[in-house]
């Protein structure tokens, strides 16, 4: 009986184990009635966004969708998302995909609200997403939400007028023109320039012009245009000293303490002398000065980016004249967008005028040049053929070069003290071995 009994213990454990088991099964197995729900469960909308605070809107590591700027994040694209998420009043959070297969993959992910990128009809055709606001005049090309939800779709439609997305590309712009501002104190441009002493900085640059092979007076020139002689000058991008050097470019010569104005300036000529390297495929020598001048203060590639939308239009690649109509060209949308542009949008204007600046100013000091003195271009009628542009731009890794926080102004200790000389103080009226008069 005792025998039996267990044995009926046994048999009813393993028949509801496997019954178990079995049951587990079942459960993974999709009926006809959970493929209806499925296809029937509630979207990710509107009210769930508002509900839990946050949207999640995915765009493309690119010059003029989302990158870093210095220690700021800039971009198009990033600057509407985060004026849509302040629309809503919920936090923004952005995916950033480091090249279009990658972007295209995060349509298939629930997790995203809303995917900012000019998107052409092709591509939304193939995407399970829906064609949303706000839509771009330049590219046809427009926004897009996951699809089902229409309360989202409605709200950006709402929201993205032609006259805010026009305000926000103005307040980018706006942005980094006061990036480029420099707050400094300009002092004289010159000492005395018959006896050929143009500030307290003539040794600094006298050695910078070894370095680099320059004529010191070109460096002082751009020393005077970059920061007034100030050595305390500060820019709204964190470029700091009389040269206007910032912290990572110091980094890379191994320097940290840059505000130094000997430091300052031995940065600035090794920083010279790889731009100059750099530009070696510019054959005229004064016309590289130029190159070099313009690129120092914007960076090279704005203007390789220049200079390729010139080869593409027959223009003369080696000839600043001509390059610096499409530094002008790279501050409109149909130039900065164009599939050759590599670096985005660069505010042209501002590293024209800085050349014919430098320029002009090295003709002062040495009174006769022997290169011309750029004019300020004549850009009307320049265009690229917009057929061309693409939308989805091309994939492009994402640059690993690190973004630290500009240095907050403080005082040089170095130049403490430090008394400008004007061209008729007495001190300058006898200089040892010159037995010229001062006029």
């Amino acid at each position: 009986m005792n025998r039996s009994f267990a044995f009926f213990l046994f048999i009813l454990f393993l028949a509801l184990g496997l019954s178990g088991c079995g049951g587990d099964k079942v459960n993974r197995l999709a009926t006809p009635t959970d493929t209806l729900a499925q296809q029937h469960k509630p979207v990710w909308d509107l009210d769930s966004i508002l509900s839990c605070g946050e949207i999640v809107v995915a765009t493309l590591h690119g010059a003029d969708t989302y990158t870093a700027f210095d220690d700021t994040i800039i971009g198009l694209q990033y600057a509407l998302a985060d004026s849509l998420a302040s629309h809503l009043g919920v936090r923004l959070r952005v995916v950033v995909a480091p090249d279009t297969a990658a972007f295209l993959s995060l349509a298939h992910n629930d997790s995203i609200d809303v995917y900012a990128l000019w998107l052409n009809a092709a591509a939304l055709d193939t995407l399970p997403v829906t064609p949303s606001a706000p839509r771009d005049t330049l590219t046809r090309g427009s926004w897009a939400v996951r699809q089902g939800a229409t309360a989202l779709a409605e709200a950006l439609e709402e929201w993205a007028t032609a006259e805010l997305c026009d305000s926000v590309e103005a307040r980018l712009f706006r942005f980094l023109r006061q990036r480029g501002s420099i707050r400094k104190h300009v002092q004289a441009p010159y000492i005395s320039l018959e006896k050929d002493i143009i500030s307290i900085y003539d040794a600094l640059f006298k050695d910078a012009a070894k370095a680099t092979g320059w004529d010191w007076h070109l460096i002082a020139a751009l020393c005077y245009e970059e920061s007034g002689f100030d050595p305390n000058a500060v820019s709204g991008a964190g470029a700091r000293g009389l040269m206007q050097v910032m912290d990572y470019t110091a980094a890379n010569y191994g320097v940290s303490d840059f505000l130094e104005p000997r430091q300052n300036v031995s940065v600035a000529a090794c920083h010279l002398k790889d731009i100059i390297n750099d530009f070696s495929d510019i054959h005229d020598r004064y016309e590289r000065m130029k190159f070099v001048v313009a690129a120092y203060n914007c960076g090279g590639g704005h203007i390789r980016d220049a200079q390729e939308l010139c080869r593409r239009e027959n223009g003369n690649v080696q000839s600043w004249q001509d390059v610096s109509r499409y530094c002008l060209f790279l501050s409109r949308p149909e130039g900065y967008r164009h599939p050759a542009v590599r670096h985005g949008v660069m505010i042209g204007e501002e590293t024209v005028m800085h050349v014919i600046k430098v320029m002009r100013r090295w003709e002062q000091y040495i009174k006769h040049l022997p290169t011309s003195v750029p004019r300020y271009p004549d850009d009307k009628g320049l265009s690229v053929d917009t057929a061309s542009l693409i939308v989805t731009p091309e994939a492009r890794a994402a640059t690993a070069r690190p973004h630290p926080q500009p240095q907050k102004a403080r005082p040089n200790r170095f130049t403490q003290g430090t008394q400008i000389l004007g061209p008729n103080d007495p001190r300058l009226l006898h200089v040892a071995g010159d037995t010229s008069t001062s006029k």
